[in-house]
């Protein structure tokens, strides 16, 4: 399928996939062949979407259930928490004026100080005799007043370690200390792995490149090449892999966030990774970088390397100058060679203005509330004042000039002045053999619109039969060309002058044709 349009592939497939076993025999073998191939490499493409989806799904559960276990330690902790809160409030007690300690601290000192009056005015050289008869005789008493001091002034620090011991002990205060401190923060990061466990060869084995092969939409590449380094270490069981690459240089971390690498990274083991925290963190940037499709999928559909789908410079020069002069970037008939950093500098004087002007009615508009916390603006919900005299009257000669169509009369009437109808048809692009396609795929929008199913549709409608209105409906109709046609209508109702009424512009549900999306369908997990 290399070369062939990425369009041409998806109407083959689809013609493909509409016909049965019958039609496809009915084939000549080279077309058949072709359309074969083409639905098998689309099928092809939707099991690696569906991989690579699969794999950003189970990191993202995995995330979130690391994430819902910090809860429950943070509520377990709680207690703890409570529990040293506690037992310091005890500590100070004993501390502080008042308690055990600070009363043994006041009575020592003041013991101290009378063995200091006594012993004043004597140094380590005088005689002893000298000593015992200056003082008449209260050497003795000063020496054993300094003794019980020093014993009050102990007995009251005992106190406050009597009181740590009836917690359990300074090793066990210190332990549930770094507990809690451990978890204090937004710190799911390392509890990640523990979530993976047994999930850790299925990630391995979405991430093989036999099975999805990876490739970076940019020059940035780290997070691939950490990708490769713990893929070489796979096998490994060990806490420590070492932080260096085949060609002995340090992998590049710096893609991750600060929590990342603070798990990762061990300040004891220097040029060493901490071997499960960096394959969980591999793990969780690899899902990111394919979300946010900075990491692309090698024949993927979702997930493919959007800058390979951008136009060639060639092309888009054909049809930059309508363009610049369709968004008001220029004036028709200039032929000047376009220049990227004019063009740049445009589109933000653009926007300045826009917000200038934003910023300049805000205080006017009474409809648009700025949260001052958030920052995030909304509307207040509008209240009519009721409604006037003129317009009951208005109201009266619209029904009295306007006649009761049936629904089925609206959507034939549509579809023959709009011609929304030319929008259905074959997958593969052909004119559809029909008799009368408008009439056929008015029927079947009838149909499909009212919720009936096409045998119960057959039975109220003249003419037609149930095989028929599937058939058409099967093999005609899709979401993509429903939206086509959707936006048709849209269109030509904004072109009205009626739609003139709403003011200087369309309203907001006028200005952009909705988009229908069955619920059998998912969302794409990348951003627009």
């Amino acid at each position: 399928m290399d070369g062939v349009a990425a369009g041409k592939v998806t109407d083959f497939a689809g013609e493909a996939d509409a016909a049965d076993a019958s039609e496809l025999r009915d084939f000549v073998p080279v077309k058949r062949i072709a359309l074969v191939a083409a639905l098998t490499h689309k099928a092809r493409m939707r099991v690696r979407d569906d991989l690579a989806t699969m794999f950003c799904k189970r990191v993202a559960t995995k995330i979130k259930k690391a994430k819902a276990e910090l809860e429950e330690i943070r509520l377990a902790e709680r207690e703890i928490v409570e529990s040293l809160i506690g037992n310091y409030r005890t500590v100070l007690k004993h501390v502080d004026e008042g308690g055990p300690a600070q009363e043994a601290l006041t009575k020592a000192a003041a013991m101290t100080a009378e063995v200091r009056q006594a012993l004043d005015g004597l140094d380590e050289e005088a005689p002893v005799d000298e000593v015992a008869t200056r003082l008449e005789g209260r050497v003795s008493p000063a020496v054993l007043a300094l003794v019980k001091a020093q014993v009050v002034q102990a007995g009251g620090f005992g106190a406050v370690t009597r009181a740590v011991d009836g917690f359990g002990g300074f090793a066990k205060q210190y332990e549930q200390i770094e507990k809690v401190s451990a978890h204090h923060g937004n710190f799911w990061e390392v509890l990640l792995y523990g979530q993976i466990g047994r999930d850790r060869a299925v990630m391995f084995d979405l991430a093989d490149n036999d099975k999805l092969k990876f490739t970076a939409t940019s020059e940035d590449s780290r997070v691939l090449d950490a990708l490769a380094h713990a893929q070489r270490h796979q096998a490994a069981r060990g806490e420590y892999i070492t932080a260096f690459n085949e060609e002995g240089k340090e992998v590049d971390v710096s893609f991750a966030t600060q929590n990342w690498r603070k798990a990762v990274v061990d300040k004891t083991r220097t040029g060493q990774f901490v071997r499960e925290h960096f394959e969980a963190m591999v793990f969780t940037a690899l899902a990111e970088e394919l979300r946010t499709g900075d990491v692309a999928v090698a024949g993927s559909e979702e997930y493919a390397d959007w800058s390979e789908q951008l136009l060639a410079w060639e092309v888009v020069q054909e049809t930059l100058g309508s363009y610049l002069v369709e968004v008001g970037l220029c004036e028709a008939g200039e032929s000047t060679e376009f220049n990227a950093k004019f063009f740049r500098r445009q589109l933000e004087d653009k926007l300045r203005g826009a917000a200038a002007t934003a910023d300049a009615g805000y205080p006017e508009n009474e409809g648009l509330v700025i949260d001052p916390e958030t920052g995030i603006p909304s509307l207040k919900a509008f209240r009519a004042d009721g409604q006037r005299p003129s317009a009951k009257r208005l109201e009266q000669e619209i029904k009295a000039r306007m006649p009761e169509r049936s629904l089925m009369g609206i959507v034939a009437r549509t579809a023959y002045w709009v011609e929304w109808w030319r929008r259905f048809g074959p997958p593969s692009g052909n004119e559809p053999k029909l008799t009368d396609p408008l009439g056929r795929y008015v029927i079947v929008t009838f149909v499909k619109g009212t919720n009936m199913g096409p045998y119960e549709a057959a039975r109220h409608i003249p003419g037609v039969s149930g095989h028929e209105l599937s058939y058409v409906a099967n093999k005609h109709f899709s979401i993509v060309l429903l939206n086509e046609a959707v936006a048709d209508l849209v269109n030509a109702h904004a072109r009205l002058d009626i739609s003139q009424a709403w003011g200087d512009t369309a309203p907001p549900w006028l200005r952009t044709a909705p988009t229908w999306t069955p619920i059998s369908t998912t969302c794409s997990p990348r951003r627009a």
